[in-house]
């Protein structure tokens, strides 16, 4: 599964599609993904949850442009409304 972001990096309100998941249930027990930057850079992370309640763990990245990015937790929602599965960053997690 690749969670594709139209960014250099993740932020509250952000919005990004996934490619390579076939049914919402796949996540609740967590799943391993990659996620790719608009810039060509990348990150492994894990996805768990339901729908409406989702957890993302990103592992640290560094960017194109070389600034380093530290691992970090997201809240974010899933939608599959137009037949393609969206994600949207709701807010910082906390914790592991």
């Amino acid at each position: 599964m690749i969670l594709q972001a139209s960014h250099t990096h993740l932020y509250p309100g952000h919005r990004g599609k996934i490619s390579g998941l076939a049914h919402l249930a796949d996540l609740e027990e967590g799943r391993d993904c990659l996620v790719e930057f608009s810039d060509g850079s990348a990150t492994t992370a894990r996805i768990s949850g339901a729908a409406n309640d989702c957890r993302l763990d990103t592992r640290a990245y560094r960017t194109a442009a070389g600034t380093d990015i530290p691992d970090k937790h997201w809240s974010l929602r899933l939608d599959d409304s137009g037949g393609e599965f969206e994600f949207r960053i709701l807010r910082k997690a906390t914790g592991k």
